[in-house]
């Protein structure tokens, strides 16, 4: 019996449940004082509750029934239907709550919301696993809830909880430090990847070069956001101020030339050792065969060697990338922009929506970049080689 548990939708399933006792939304007097937590019942109503108890209970028994894809596939459908009737419940009781509130009354989403939505992906997660080999189904289960959230949020269904009032306050705002925090991770990465891999090709070439190489990415790698940040801050200040060209450019202390030099230099590391790993992996056999039949040094390379290594440096790139998703925030102490500047905005004031209105897409662009780095990744990958993995 203990064999056919999955252990990860028990664990989804336990923390759905444990979700119910925590607030889930929170009544504040106005967007910067704390309030007052209201669980589920004292919000929506013993109605609702019971409805999500039901469904949480039901997920709880299918994590016990075993592997079956029919039990697979309920269980996510049943996580899709929790994730849709909870963003339903947010917007609906919200907008019920702020009715009979004072004028400048907020309502927050609580930690028992948060818990709910990392439950019930955790679900999701549960269920893709093990449809694997039907497509349809994993994408149905994937998507749907989602779809569902943006068709909501497009047509303003959350536009009464505090996190959409503080954005729409800042629509124009966010959409220019939405780009330039695009612009902060993308560039950097891009300049990386180019010297990264050709560092990391040098590095599998000469044994001379490859110590020297990983010993200073390494050490690099070591020196905290905020210090390399301050480093570079007067270094690129007294450049600026003796090659004025070099502002003029957009090069000075302060602004996102530095945090773009700083992410460049982190996304080094991943790249610079999947491109060695890589190349040093390909089997010399397949080489020689290359060689034997009459291929040059860059003949082989290009066809064997490149087609390859592709996937793993990929997977170093994807690191790489989602690193200065996150990483990028720190743009924002320098003047930099991005959306790190709604999280500092909202630090400093003391209003923790402001705080989400940065940190949230901050998570979605990580997913989205891991997403299209996984898919680039399949597509790099030889068909013969996916083949023997299938």
């Amino acid at each position: 019996m203990a064999a056919r548990r999955d252990s990860v939708a028990i664990t989804g399933s336990v923390l759905g449940l444990a979700s119910l006792l925590f607030a889930w939304l929170t009544l504040k007097p106005n967007r910067l004082l704390s309030g007052t937590g209201l669980e589920l019942w004292n919000s929506a109503g013993w109605d609702d509750t019971v409805i999500i108890l039901v469904l949480w209970s039901v997920c709880l028994g299918l994590s016990f029934a075993g592997n079956k894809r029919l039990h697979a596939f309920v269980l996510g459908v049943l996580a899709n239907v929790i994730l849709i009737y909870t963003f339903v419940l947010a917007g609906h009781t919200a907008g019920n709550l702020l009715q009979t509130a004072p004028q400048f009354a907020r309502i927050s989403l609580g930690a028992g919301f948060w818990l709910t939505i990392a439950a019930a992906y955790i679900l999701i997660h549960a269920s893709r696993r093990r449809l694997q080999d039907v497509r349809i189904w994993q994408g149905f289960i994937t998507w749907s809830a989602l779809i569902a959230f943006v068709v909501m949020l497009l047509a303003g269904c959350f536009d009464d909880l505090a996190i959409m009032q503080e954005y729409n306050a800042r629509s124009d705002r966010f959409e220019q430090e939405f780009f330039q925090h695009i612009r902060l991770f993308v560039q950097p990465v891009a300049i990386g990847t180019i010297i990264g891999v050709l560092l990391g090709i040098w590095a599998a070439r000469s044994r001379i070069a490859e110590h020297p190489i990983f010993f200073t990415t390494n050490i690099v790698q070591t020196i905290p956001g905020l210090a390399l940040l301050g480093l570079l801050l007067p270094i690129l200040s007294a450049l600026a101020d003796d090659y004025p060209i070099l502002e003029d450019w957009g090069i000075r202390g302060v602004g996102p030339a530095p945090a773009i030099i700083a992410l460049t230099i982190y996304s080094l590391l991943p790249i610079v050792r999947n491109t060695f790993v890589a190349l040093r992996q390909v089997d010399p056999a397949v080489i020689n065969a290359g060689v034997g039949m009459g291929m040059s040094r860059f003949q082989v390379f290009y066809s064997i060697e490149v087609p390859l290594s592709a996937p793993l440096v990929l997977e170093g790139i994807r690191i790489a990338a989602i690193v200065a998703v996150g990483l990028a925030i720190l743009a924002a102490l320098i003047g930099g922009g991005g959306l790190g500047f709604f999280v500092m905005e909202g630090f400093n004031q003391g209003a923790s929506d402001l705080i989400l209105v940065g940190a949230i897409p901050i998570v979605v662009l990580a997913f989205v970049v891991d997403a299209a780095m996984r898919l680039a990744g399949r597509l790099a990958t030889p068909k013969g080689i996916a083949a023997g993995e299938s």
